[in-house]
């Protein structure tokens, strides 16, 4: 009996380890000295000052954290030739994966809102203001 026991415990283990290995990290890519996480747009909303995108991921600000270099926000950019701004992500609904997102330089605030469809939009998001002014989402 307890050998029965002993191989049903080990059959269980080995099963919960392969289910944890499962859970992952967002890939992150580096073109050129950019680094960025490639995300898809599934779903969104559009609001007055902001708007609401439900990607893979959340991507929650560390504002306690926080730095001088503006590492507490995380950047994005839409993957798409007619929109060229950089938009900042301000709070996420980790379980809903949903990611409040507000227009952060001049350009991003005049083309928001937008008039083009996004769903299935790929996105950049990348970790920090310095790499989302430099670098192109391509």
């Amino acid at each position: 009996m307890s050998k029965y026991v002993l191989i049903i415990f080990c059959s269980l283990l080995l099963i919960s380890c392969d289910e944890n290995e499962l859970i992952k990290d967002p890939p992150t890519y580096e073109y050129d000295n950019c680094s960025f996480i490639a995300d898809e747009i599934f779903d969104y909303d559009l609001f007055q000052d902001y708007f609401i995108l439900k990607l893979n991921f959340s991507y929650m600000p560390d504002i306690i954290h926080s730095d001088t270099l503006m590492n507490d926000y995380y950047y994005l950019k839409i993957k798409n030739k007619n929109i060229n701004g950089t938009y900042r992500i301000t709070d996420a609904n980790v379980r809903y994966k949903l990611n409040k997102v507000v227009p952060y330089d001049d350009i991003s605030k005049k083309e928001y809102p937008f008039t083009i469809i996004l769903y299935n939009k790929e996105v950049c998001v990348f970790l920090d203001l310095q790499n989302a002014e430099s670098c192109e989402c391509n």
